[in-house]
């Protein structure tokens, strides 16, 4: 959409991808975000956003299971922020940062959610919960500005 003011800037970008909740919609999940990055022309952010993604989609599909619910991914760029969405319908199941090693197999994913984005937290409704995190990105802030 583009803005009717001539100074302002339209730099917000949305987008919401509905996923089954099967462990084979994670790759899934990572193609369709690989490729909202790419159309908006943040492909450096791949590695990160695709592991936070990753672990967030996993454990959304872990607790979304009952019911037949489904999960939704929503990426959202604005304002130099990179902010990531995954809402599922088990407001029970809250994330819980556990004390991992390095050997084990699972345990570890808010650990890399801590260590790749600059926020994140949990939002619980009716409906269920909404795990976000967010990535500032100053850099591309200013060249959006420019």
């Amino acid at each position: 959409m583009t803005s009717h003011f001539p100074h302002e800037l339209d730099d917000t970008l949305s987008r919401a991808f509905t996923l089954s909740p099967i462990p084979p919609s994670i790759p899934v999940a990572r193609k369709w975000v690989r490729q909202m990055l790419d159309r908006w022309g943040l492909e450096a952010l791949r590695p990160p956003v695709e592991w936070l993604v990753t672990e967030l989609t996993t454990n959304a599909i872990k607790h979304a299971r009952t019911g037949g619910a489904t999960v939704t991914v929503l990426v959202m760029y604005t304002a130099g922020t990179l902010r990531i969405e995954v809402r599922d319908r088990d407001p029970d199941n809250l994330p819980i940062r556990r004390q991992s090693t390095s050997e084990a197999e699972s345990g570890r994913g808010l650990l890399i959610v801590e260590e790749y984005a600059d926020r994140w937290n949990v939002r619980v409704n009716e409906r269920g919960k909404t795990v976000w995190c967010e990535l500032d990105m100053p850099c591309v802030r200013q060249a959006v500005a420019q």
